[in-house]
């Protein structure tokens, strides 16, 4: 792995007009440069980007000649209590900052505080009479604002001076725009010029070129000759009102108006925190915007527009970007560490210092694989970030048969050896542990890489696809309905080709090219071929495609890469809390015992998660239109001849040893699934037992699949006590998730846990000799 050097860089994209970048090329684009140690990027250069000033704190406005009334924000005495009551709650749960929010706004200018909103009120001034809200127009947060008041004001700071002529300017209808300043020889600020929005006028060399290309924009400048012109008296070292030109030579803008004018409007702090929060969750930019909307009352109050948050949103994401894309993905990933000491991360780079392909897992990934890593789906999914690079998903099956997620990778391109260097990376990330059973889409790169990397793996092409490549291939319902048995359907071998062979001379298909192809790989494909391989269930990569329709989500093509890992990891968040919950509810409630073999199922229950009983509760229901029409004698063996009552003609053998309780059928289902069959039912009801045979009970469908047991790794090569080491942590992990959800309930129970949580960690440093690794000891 290369050691990184963090360089400033912004990517060629961030500076494309919106002409330009609707002309994309719809094919992939590589990533920002990686900057090695010892070197720089010739393309690296510094870039900042203009700030967005947020001055004006108000809302509300009456709008009387001269004298107006102002409604500031935060008096919400005009409000229903029931509105105050659940704006205040709402605004709490999301006015939250998040952990990445001290990057937040790194190029703006400070916005106007609460005591910048003191200082800009007066002393003396004259009560509102035309005040509307309970105040009766003595609050400081609403009074009226005159230019007498500004004229006979003294400010402690000449942007004192700047936010009262703002209010003042909000209050009749025009913009403010900052002057010069003037500057003694000691460089302190003298004198300070603020100007209305439409002063001067444009040059004329804007309008008369030539070569302009672009549409001219509207004339916003007029030459008004209003302003404020303000200095500083040395003696009392307070700034003093020189000049205040009242007159303009253009129309005032409405109060209805006046909300939309740059100068009045943009987001407050808590705004800020707010819209991050939910952005941060998935939710676009116009739902926040529409959200935010409905709790001011209107777009009027809100204070901002959605270019607004558009911008705040883009100077948030450059902010993060610091050092390019690619550099700040790694050093994200690789910063993980600090949390998760087992988060892995591998990466390579293009011959130009590109970042090529990327593969991250953490330690919960990693732990779940070793539990449920025996049968592996991955799929590639398309233009989910900006580079248009093919995002792959490593997932599988738990026990309670929801979609476990074991990695994710972005990849240079679809070519056997990309393919090949990330599942080499897979299988050294996750111990060399091979998967059992592989299911892809039958990419030909991927098979290739599969047979290299895991060559005792079966590999299993997606039904799904196959059946889609039917129905537009052969263009015939009723074959793809008889095309979908011989996929599903777990014949005998002998039993397939027999229906094969029928089912092609009904339809003509003889000689039909791909009905050829599909045939030669049908031992990659038909369940009659691969019932005696376990795939858990997993027949299809459709869970690949749920995946990529869920975490539709949180990402979307114009997100960068920092920001696609990070709303992934959102998702994967969202798939353990699924898992979670399923847990809580296996574990928490005692199931309903209806299928009249009540021992059976009693020992299924105290046995399996419920998802997996509903499953083997079907099976037992089963059991009564089979009928056991032969029983024979092999010494400890047991030959039954199982008989389905709608299938006369077809026998199911089940062998059954009394003295290491192994039991095995003809059907294979057990082989291929995990779950005893019916006819293993019917056979343990014919011998009277009372309970499950162990041999039959597989781990990872039970309730305590993640439970590690304490088996010693004395004598084990490392790899295995690193494996172990592994299975400890996500048993402690899981543990672990649930006892914080318990210490959270309440304060009381917060402190006893931190409390415990302290001194056990104390103890186990104390006894392991190993201590926190932070930053600062590093």
């Amino acid at each position: 792995m290369r050691t990184l050097v963090l360089s400033l860089y912004r990517h060629r994209s961030l500076s494309r007009s919106p002409r330009q970048a609707r002309r994309r090329s719809p094919v992939s684009r590589a990533f920002p440069p990686l900057v090695v140690a010892g070197g720089s990027s010739s393309s690296s250069r510094d870039w900042t980007s203009s700030p967005l000033r947020v001055l004006s704190p108000h809302r509300t406005l009456a709008y009387p000649p001269r004298r107006v009334e102002v409604f500031h924000a935060g008096d919400r005495s005009s409000r229903s209590p029931d509105f105050l009551l659940a704006f205040s709650s709402f605004s709490a749960s999301f006015a939250q900052p998040g952990p990445n929010l001290g990057a937040m706004d790194v190029d703006s200018e400070p916005l106007s505080s609460q005591e910048n909103v003191e200082d800009c009120m007066m002393n003396g001034v004259e009560e509102n009479v035309n005040c509307t809200c309970d105040c009766g127009g003595s609050s400081s947060k609403c009074v009226s604002v005159t230019a007498d008041d500004i004229i006979n004001q003294t400010f402690e700071t000449s942007d004192a001076a700047y936010n009262l002529y703002v209010r003042y300017a909000r209050c009749l209808g025009f913009g403010v725009r900052k002057g010069d300043t003037a500057r003694g020889k000691d460089g302190t600020q003298r004198r300070r010029r603020f100007f209305c929005s439409k002063e001067g006028k444009r040059a004329e060399k804007y309008i008369s070129s030539l070569s302009r290309k672009r549409e001219h924009r509207a004339l916003t400048r007029t030459g008004c000759e209003a302003m404020l012109a303000v200095y500083l008296d040395t003696k009392t070292s307070t700034w003093r009102v020189k000049k205040l030109v009242e007159k303009h030579n253009h129309d005032l803008v409405p109060k209805c108006l006046v909300h939309l004018i740059p100068n009045h409007r943009g987001l407050t702090e808590p705004q800020k925190a707010q819209a991050n929060t939910m952005h941060d969750h998935g939710l676009p930019t116009s739902k926040i915007m529409g959200l935010m909307v409905g709790q001011a009352g209107g777009y009027a109050n809100v204070g901002f527009t959605k270019k607004d948050l558009d911008n705040h949103f883009q100077r948030t994401r450059r902010a993060k970007l610091i050092g390019g894309d690619s550099n700040a993905t790694i050093s994200y990933l690789l910063g993980k560490a600090d949390v998760d000491p087992m988060a892995m991360v591998r990466y390579s780079a293009t011959d130009e210092g590109r970042l090529a392909s990327l593969f991250w897992a953490d330690g919960i990934c990693r732990s779940d694989y070793q539990c449920f890593g025996d049968v592996l789906a991955f799929d590639t999914t398309y233009r989910k970030n900006k580079y248009r690079r093919p995002l792959v998903i490593f997932s599988g099956y738990n026990h309670h048969r929801q979609t476990c997620i074991f990695g994710f990778a972005l990849v240079e391109d679809e070519r056997t050896a990309t393919y090949t260097w990330l599942l080499q990376n897979f299988l050294e990330v996750m111990l060399n542990k091979s998967p059992s059973v592989v299911v892809t889409d039958g990419d030909e790169a991927m098979k290739a890489a599969i047979r290299e990397i895991f060559p005792d793996a079966t590999h299993r092409l997606c039904g799904w696809h196959i059946q889609k490549n039917v129905t537009a291939k052969i263009k015939n319902k009723k074959f793809s309905n008889d095309f979908k048995r011989c996929l599903y359907t777990p014949w005998h071998p002998d039993e397939f080709e027999e229906y094969w062979e029928n089912m092609i001379k009904k339809y003509g298909l003889e000689e039909n090219e791909w009905v050829l192809n599909e045939y030669e790989k049908r031992k990659s494909w038909a369940s009659a071929y691969l019932r005696d391989k376990f795939c858990a269930g997993l027949r299809t990569t459709s869970r690949c495609e749920a995946i990529n329709n869920f975490i539709k989500r949180f990402i979307c093509i114009h997100q960068s890469l920092l920001e696609l890992v990070q709303n992934l990891e959102h998702a994967l968040r969202d798939y353990r809390n699924n898992e979670l919950v399923s847990q809580f509810k296996t574990l928490y409630g005692e199931p309903v015992l209806t299928t009249g073999l009540e021992a059976l199922e009693l020992s299924a229950a105290n046995f399996y998660t419920r998802e997996i009983l509903g499953e083997v509760k079907k099976e037992i229901q089963r059991v009564v239109a089979l009928d056991v029409i032969n029983e024979e004698n092999i010494s400890t063996t047991v030959v039954l001849k199982v008989k389905e009552c709608d299938r006369r003609q077809h026998i199911y053998n089940v062998l059954y040893d009394r003295n290491t309780e192994h039991m095995e059928c003809e059907c294979s289902r057990w082989s291929s699934e995990g779950i005893p069959c019916s006819h293993m039912f019917c056979a343990m009801k014919r011998v009277g037992l009372q309970k499950l045979p162990d041999r039959l009970l597989l781990k990872r469908w039970s309730k305590d699949a993640k439970k590690y047991l304490d088996e010693s790794s004395a004598g084990g090569t490392t790899q295995d006590r690193e494996r172990e080491f592994l299975m400890r942590y996500g048993a402690l992990s899981v543990a672990a998730t649930w006892m914080v959800f318990l210490g959270a309930q309440d304060g009381p129970s917060f402190h006893d846990t931190m409390n415990e949580v302290w001194c056990w960690t104390q103890t186990l440093e104390q006894k392991s000799d190993l201590k926190r690794q932070t930053r600062d000891s590093n």
